[in-house]
């Protein structure tokens, strides 16, 4: 008798919770039917939720913004960098700093270092550089397998300075320039943003008092196997591609083409017939009024 009360209890107690979750379902689907039917217009619920969106990330950007101070280099690394460098850095050494916005280095790198902060630290030629001291925050910064500079150079040491890893690498093939047109034509160079790195070179300039085809003077060059450097247009950029001539001595002209984004275009003139010897080098810029070029032109071995 007890059992079959207590079944009887259990089918209507099932019975019971099963009316009241169907009650519940029926309910919640009209109240989301009405709620849909209700809803605002679009743009103003597109406003809403990117308005949710923006308050996300505003409050995912401060976590992290709390986070990246905690794997940036500090105070004292920075002087233990000095230090290092000032201690083992010679003539011939160049310190390039990954990623190319930790711009702390300039302050820290002695002023006798040149310094290069670029992202493509394997596109640039180097000339004048033995070593390379690479300086990058380790906790920011991953070169996996390859790391810059890997084909080209033997590493020479590797040691974590606080949150500074310092590699210094021994390039295995530098270019050692024996002569410079900056140096012997008696123009000053100036430093110059060419597509975010700073570059020393020759600025030609065409005024609206000279003649659209500007020639520079003619300097002596003691020559080697080559005149070879990299010219880019400065802005204001012209519409359309500027020609760059160089001859050498009484030679053909050779004509390097600048396009507005071309870049650091690189050029290079066989001298080999003049190797050591000492020839007149003539620089022409055929272009429109208000055209600026950086040059930078060097004399190879």
């Amino acid at each position: 008798m007890a059992v079959r009360l207590l079944v009887r209890l259990l089918v209507h107690l099932r019975d019971d919770l099963s009316a009241q979750l169907g009650g519940w379902w029926l309910s919640g689907r009209r109240r989301l039917g009405r709620a849909w039917t209700a809803r605002p217009p679009t743009p103003r619920l597109a406003a809403r939720w990117l308005a949710v969106a923006l308050l996300l990330l505003g409050l995912g950007s401060l976590d992290a913004r709390g986070r990246l101070g905690d794997r940036l280099p500090s105070s004292l690394d920075w002087r233990a960098l000095a230090a290092l460098l000032e201690r083992d850095a010679r003539p011939g050494d160049l310190v390039a700093i990954f990623p190319p916005w930790l711009e702390r280095a300039r302050e820290t790198v002695p002023a006798r270092l040149p310094l290069l902060a670029t992202s493509a630290l394997d596109a640039e030629w180097l000339p004048g550089v033995r070593r390379v001291w690479l300086v990058a925050a380790g906790g920011l910064s991953t070169f996996g397998a390859n790391p810059p500079l890997s084909s080209r150079s033997a590493v020479a040491d590797t040691q974590q300075v606080g949150q500074l890893r310092v590699t210094r690498l021994d390039l295995n093939a530098p270019v050692l320039p024996i002569g410079s047109l900056a140096e012997r034509s008696g123009m000053p160079t100036r430093w110059r943003d060419v597509e975010g790195v700073a570059r020393r070179c020759l600025e030609l300039t065409v005024r609206p008092d000279r003649p659209a085809r500007l020639e520079q003077p003619q300097p002596q060059l003691l020559l080697g196997g080559a005149l070879a450097g990299h010219a880019a247009l400065l802005p204001p950029l012209p519409s359309g591609p500027v020609r760059l001539l160089v001859r050498v001595d009484d030679g053909p002209e050779i004509a390097v083409v600048l396009t507005p984004r071309g870049g650091w275009h690189p050029f290079r003139v066989d001298t080999t017939r003049f190797e050591g010897t000492w020839r007149p080098v003539a620089i022409e810029l055929a272009a429109p009024v208000g055209s600026r070029v950086c040059l930078e032109a060097l004399v190879l071995p």
